[in-house]
């Protein structure tokens, strides 16, 4: 295999980024953890808010806690609320997380003062 643009960081979010800066629209090159976890961030930063529907309908994050709780360890302050969501079927589902981010810049994950939530 030749090493073009086209195989070169295969699987990388393009442009490279981390989740300690703000994130601009990427194109996703796959579903790895990091890039679910830069996908909920980018949300956040322009929403302030996800529920787990949103996450796996619109960014296709099947699991949303885990991508939280990740974001959480890296210094990002995201608070969960219950919610209730009604489906396309007009079923009302209570208790789905809707995840607010409290504060853009994470704080040092080894700080004594972080809030846990």
């Amino acid at each position: 295999m030749d090493n073009n643009e086209n195989t070169k960081n295969k699987g990388a979010a393009t442009p490279a980024t981390t989740p300690k800066t703000k994130t601009t629209k990427r194109n996703f090159k796959d579903n790895s953890a990091t890039n679910q976890c830069l996908k909920i961030l980018d949300w956040l930063f322009e929403k302030g808010n996800i529920t787990t529907t949103q996450a796996r309908q619109h960014l296709d994050v099947m699991s949303p806690a885990a991508r939280i709780l990740q974001l959480k360890k890296d210094g990002y302050q995201i608070v969960r609320i219950n919610d209730t969501w009604t489906s396309d079927h007009g079923i009302n589902h209570k208790g789905v997380a809707r995840y607010v981010l409290t504060q853009k810049e994470p704080i040092e994950p080894n700080n004594e003062s972080m809030v846990q939530s």
